[in-house]
């Protein structure tokens, strides 16, 4: 993790990322939040940087993960990325996916 500007930068190798959203379940409805652009391929994948809509969704979603499906890095990501979607609602904080 980086500070640019008053901007907390994550930066996440695609592989535990990819490992992360994997473990996301489809809703009875289709996919929702964050997993839906990921398995859509839009979103970030269109536009970079993107900012994340619905941040409570998605934080619902990964609290829903069981880290003990995930491997030991992908795990301390998920933690990583949960807290910074709780500090970023707690503040009215945008959160965007840029790919490099």
């Amino acid at each position: 993790m980086k500070k640019k500007n008053n901007t907390e930068i994550i930066i996440i190798w695609e592989g535990y990322f990819d490992e992360i959203m994997r473990l996301v379940t489809v809703e009875e409805n289709g996919w929702t939040g964050l997993a839906y652009h990921y398995n859509m391929c839009s979103g970030w994948y269109e536009e970079t940087p993107w900012v994340i809509e619905n941040l409570h969704v998605v934080l619902e979603q990964f609290e829903k993960i069981d880290s003990k499906m995930l491997s030991r890095g992908a795990g301390e990501v998920l933690k990583i990325i949960c807290n910074m979607l709780k500090e970023a609602l707690d503040n009215s904080i945008n959160v965007c996916i840029a790919r490099e």
